[in-house]
């Protein structure tokens, strides 16, 4: 989501899964049945067709940069060229060979892209385990491996989600209406802006997910040990590549756990196995999980009063996330550093 008014404000393209199924038709070649996903900003459906395959369509925001569309497309035919075993989406080809055509539905002219539709359980619905967390630590870190050397122009996004410079948020922050939350986001910012900011040209670069929630990792159906996917490259961009840890990290914190870390150690040490962090980068790690959720918590709000008819789906994360940077500000960064840095190189077996 680009940090512009009208993605910000433009509502959801509407669509009905009848026109879905018609569309798919049409454009792919494809008969099948549309259920409605969840989305936050484009109309997202699953496509099941006759012999069992599925797809899932995604009608894009007109409000969408066509550069940041163009950009998206690219990542996964670059992924599917550099590791082709890692478990993301494929690109489905229209009966005319574009990767993004174009459709008019209801007087919207609309950008649409289908790909395969992964099989599997999201992440926040199964119970997590030191083994998961390390396929999750090695699946993202050769994700970032396969990326470090993707080039794109839409690439360099003006993000909201980008937690490299938190500046543009303070305003943001006296419109909470907690005035714990206030305080600590407050500090968060502050913490950001006179550590993290500074710290920036140290800190190496490339395209990244940068959005590995516990709703974009999917596990397999059959085996609660092993990654099935990592969707949504919607919030994608280049950036620091310790924001991709860090904001995985945010995401599998124990809140309610008596060791908030049980589920970091393990991802972090799988995922510094294969791809090993600078000491700048750990240097800025926990005071960047603590952005994340600060971030997270931020347009959660500001984006539910926005919308409240979508509020449910805009919130679904966002008591976890308190509850997450509440524990984490009770300790020092340097506490906090130290795990992190002892995770490193902490045995996977």
């Amino acid at each position: 989501m680009s940090e512009t008014s009208s993605l910000l404000t433009t509502e959801v393209p509407r669509v009905t899964p009848l026109q879905a199924e018609k569309i798919a038709v049409q454009v792919y070649g494809l008969e099948g049945t549309a259920e409605i996903l969840g989305g936050e900003r484009d109309s997202n459906f699953c496509l099941t067709t006759l012999s069992g395959r599925a797809y899932m369509l995604r009608f894009v925001n007109p409000a969408e940069v066509p550069v940041e569309v163009d950009f998206q497309t690219a990542i996964l035919s670059h992924l599917a060229l550099r590791d082709s075993a890692l478990p993301v989406p494929r690109l489905q080809e229209s009966r005319s060979g574009e990767l993004t055509p174009q459709v008019n539905v209801s007087g919207q002219n609309l950008t649409l892209r289908a790909v395969s539709y992964l099989p599997g359980t999201a992440q926040y619905q199964v119970p997590r385990s030191k083994k998961l967390m390390q396929a999750l630590g090695d699946t993202l870190a050769r994700l970032d491996i396969a990326l470090s050397d993707f080039e794109h122009a839409g690439a360099h996004r003006n993000l909201l989600w980008d937690i490299t410079d938190l500046s543009r948020m303070q305003g943001w922050v006296p419109h909470l209406t907690d005035a714990e939350q206030r305080r600590t986001i407050a500090r968060v910012l502050q913490t950001h802006q006179q550590k993290v900011v500074p710290a920036s040209p140290l800190l190496r670069r490339q395209v990244i997910h940068n959005d590995l929630n516990t709703h974009n990792v999917l596990v397999c159906s059959a085996d609660a040990q092993r990654i099935a996917g990592i969707i949504d490259f919607g919030d994608a961009l280049h950036a620091p590549l310790i924001n991709e840890l860090a904001t995985a990290l945010a995401y599998q914190l124990d809140s309610n756990g008596d060791d908030l870390f049980l589920y970091c150690r393990p991802l972090i040490a799988a995922y510094t196995a294969r791809q090993p962090l600078t000491d700048a980068e750990l240097q800025v790690l926990p005071e960047l999980v603590a952005s994340r959720l600060a971030l997270s918590l931020l347009i959660a709000q500001h984006r539910a009063v926005l919308y409240p008819l979508n509020r449910d789906y805009i919130l679904r994360n966002q008591t976890h996330a308190w509850r997450s940077l509440s524990r984490l500000m009770q300790q020092p960064f340097t506490q906090t550093d130290a795990i992190f840095r002892q995770s490193c190189t902490s045995s996977l077996m």
